[in-house]
C-alpha cells in the first residue's frame, strides 16, 4: 500500500469516528440528565440541561477532531 492510500484510509477511519463521538456525547448526557431527574424528581430540568451540554460537547468533539486530523 502506497503512502497516499494509507493516509486516505487513516483519514476515513478518523472521519467515521466523528459520528460515534458526537452520538456518545449527546446520548450519554441525555441519559445522565434523565437519571438525575428521576432520582431528584426535577423533571425535565436536568434532562434539558444535560442534553444541551451533550450537544455542545458533540460539536466541540467534531471541531477538535476535524482540526487535529484534517490539517490540510
Amino acid at each position: 500500500m502506497d503512502k497516499e492510500t494509507k493516509k486516505s484510509a487513516i483519514q476515513m477511519a478518523y472521519a467515521s469516528s466523528i459520528g460515534i463521538s458526537m452520538a456518545l456525547a449527546i446520548f450519554g448526557c441525555f441519559f445522565l440528565g434523565t437519571w438525575l431527574d428521576r432520582k431528584l424528581e426535577t423533571e425535565p430540568y436536568f434532562t434539558l440541561l444535560f442534553l444541551l451540554i451533550g450537544i455542545a460537547a458533540g460539536f466541540r468533539n467534531i471541531y477538535v477532531l476535524m482540526k487535529k486530523y484534517f490539517k490540510e
